[in-house]
């Protein structure tokens, strides 16, 4: 069996599953916060090839050299860069700042803000979509409806839409009463957070890592524009890029297959011209 056929055929779907997360993140070009999937292609392990034969054979255990056994499609890993900030007026909007977080200054790393939601059974999640509303029952929930949490963490009272959010979450009604301010998390792990559906994230990583309010981070005291109200973050899809990253991919494929055709047509003339002869 020609080994080429197995390179090529793991080509064909590592290029399939890009073009399937590529495919995701062009259909989720205009969700708020939606955090595009970046793929990496990387390489099976290197078999090491010897000659073969009996121990006097002079070339017997010599080594030949090294087969590559084909490549696969690594998990999409998503780009937490900020999207562009779109003004939509509504209170119940809000966008997080990550380009405006400081540098720590032990790490040299900048780390990423996230809101806070319950679901159902009470388990927290993450989102970075800040499109939020009030709901019947009179507390602020997602775009899906699972309830946003504020700094205690529990879910926020806010009976209608007539309500102002400062720069750090502190939430303060037409009358003047300040009964409680978003949860505004901050991790400089966020390659930690699993994606669930929905615009949820879910942590992986160790309870330590785990994202704190930005509030009690130390090199964040300084710093109070976490929040923009009456914004949302855009998708940070590229569209020009994904559908050049689409093409490519396509290509790839393409390109695959036709070595999967060109074996197919060498075994083809080995069986019924060589044998022939």
């Amino acid at each position: 069996m020609f080994r080429g056929l197995y390179t090529a055929t793991s080509g064909m779907m590592a290029h399939n599953r890009k073009q399937q997360i590529l495919t995701n993140n062009l259909a989720n070009a205009n969700t708020p916060g939606f955090k595009g999937d970046q793929t990496v292609l990387r390489s099976f392990p290197d078999q090491l090839i010897k000659a073969m034969g009996a121990a006097k054979t002079p070339a017997a255990g010599h080594q030949v050299g090294h087969l590559s056994t084909g490549v696969y499609a690594q998990e999409g890993i998503p780009s937490f860069a900020q999207g562009a900030l779109k003004s939509t007026g509504n209170s119940t909007d809000f966008a997080l700042m990550d380009d405006l977080l400081p540098v720590n200054p032990v790490t040299q790393e900048r780390g990423s803000l996230v809101f806070a939601a319950a679901l159902p059974n009470g388990e927290v999640r993450y989102t970075k979509n800040g499109q939020f509303s009030v709901g019947a029952d009179g507390l602020l929930k997602t775009s899906e409806g699972y309830n946003v949490l504020g700094a205690d963490m529990s879910p926020i009272q806010a009976t209608d839409n007539n309500f102002t959010v400062e720069q750090n979450g502190r939430i303060t009604f037409a009358n003047g009463n300040e009964t409680n301010e978003l949860w505004i998390g901050h991790t400089e792990n966020p390659q930690q957070l699993v994606k669930e559906g929905h615009g949820l994230f879910r942590w992986e990583g160790t309870d330590a890592q785990a994202p704190q309010r930005a509030a009690d981070v130390p090199f964040l005291n300084n710093s109070s524009s976490f929040i923009q109200q009456g914004f949302i973050e855009s998708s940070n899809v590229d569209l020009t890029q994904t559908m050049t990253d689409m093409m490519n991919t396509y290509r790839g494929f393409e390109v695959n297959q036709k070595v999967i055709q060109a074996y197919d047509r060498s075994m083809e003339k080995a069986a019924n011209e060589i044998g022939r002869v």
